[in-house]
């Protein structure tokens, strides 16, 4: 089935609505990207979703099913990126549009990104055609950069205890992200949340903040002791800076178990958004989600109305 749409909009109101709303995943927002979702490219998806689906917040999306003339959505941005604030939230509010930002401790502080932040810009940005890593020639050209980024990738979620010696073979091991990208790309498309701007969104009858953990590790690769410090500590401080009850966790990269969600009961949380689902018949605990990437309105449309499907069989769209 093609995605492609000649100067028409994908109009899919005919369509019977689903059951419960369809998650939208976004992560973060540039001012401008030539590839991804950037804020212009958001304002057109907004026009668009307002036009054809019922966007509902956080209440809505975990809330029992109603009937709807539309199909039902939820928006949500992961990770907690400064971009959200800058880019985002300002459409958001101009179409009046509800939104969960699920955010992350670590990037908040200054100089400090999260772990695939940083190899992303490595990836992006590094100028040269590689540099030494325990005596081992990390080759940077053009041709290999793309696979020894993924051998880094490889290594640094080799490394335990996870993720702490993860942050600390980047911050003691790799070249410094400062030295390769300029400070107002970093800016823009690195750095996380500052607090005032995570409390700004949370005063907001508009949006929610929830938890996404402190350094977003990969919870089943951490030992119990410290996915429940990255739970808690994260919950502890959002609920410190908001003011608000935290009580709905999305699982970094959508990596979660059985006793994920036992700990996450534990610590109060009632609601966890994952991914795909792993269907271990815990449905407040595994709230799928549709990741949104690309700019394209066609692209778009299929996710927001057939997300279930897409998620149920895997299907790879955009």
């Amino acid at each position: 089935m093609s995605c492609q749409v000649a100067n028409k909009e994908p109009s899919p109101e005919s369509l019977f609505s689903p059951r419960l709303p369809v998650g939208l995943l976004y992560h973060g927002i540039p001012d401008r990207d030539d590839a991804f979702v950037d804020g212009s490219s958001l304002e057109k998806q907004l026009l668009f979703l307002k036009k054809h689906f019922e966007i509902v917040g956080l209440s809505g999306s975990v809330s029992e099913a109603r009937r709807s003339a539309k199909p039902r959505i939820a928006l949500t941005f992961d990770d907690g990126y400064r971009n959200n604030a800058v880019v985002a939230a300002p459409v958001l509010r101009r179409h009046r549009v509800p939104a969960t930002f699920f955010v992350c401790n670590r990037h908040t502080q200054s100089d400090s990104y999260l772990w695939f932040s940083y190899l992303r810009a490595l990836e992006k940005h590094f100028v040269g055609n590689g540099f030494q890593c325990h005596g081992e020639f990390i080759d940077m050209s053009r041709s290999r950069r793309q696979e020894s980024c993924r051998r880094l990738r490889e290594h640094l979620l080799s490394l335990r205890p996870h993720p702490s010696a993860m942050y600390l073979e980047i911050e003691n091991h790799l070249p410094l992200i400062g030295d390769f990208v300029e400070r107002q790309e970093l800016e823009m498309r690195y750095a996380g949340l500052s607090e005032e701007q995570i409390a700004d969104l949370a005063a907001d009858s508009l949006f929610s903040v929830q938890a996404h953990t402190v350094d977003h590790p990969f919870l089943t690769l951490c030992s119990r002791e410290e996915a429940e410090a990255q739970l808690r500590k994260n919950k502890t401080w959002l609920e410190g800076i908001t003011g608000n009850e935290c009580s709905v966790l999305a699982y970094p990269s959508g990596d979660y178990d059985a006793e994920t969600v036992n700990l996450c009961r534990s610590l109060g949380f009632k609601h966890g958004f994952a991914v795909i689902p792993r269907k271990l018949n815990l449905p407040p605990f595994e709230i799928p989600r549709v990741g949104v990437f690309s700019k394209s309105l066609a692209v778009l449309a299929v996710k927001a109305r057939f997300g279930h499907a897409i998620r149920n069989l895997g299907v790879p769209v955009g």
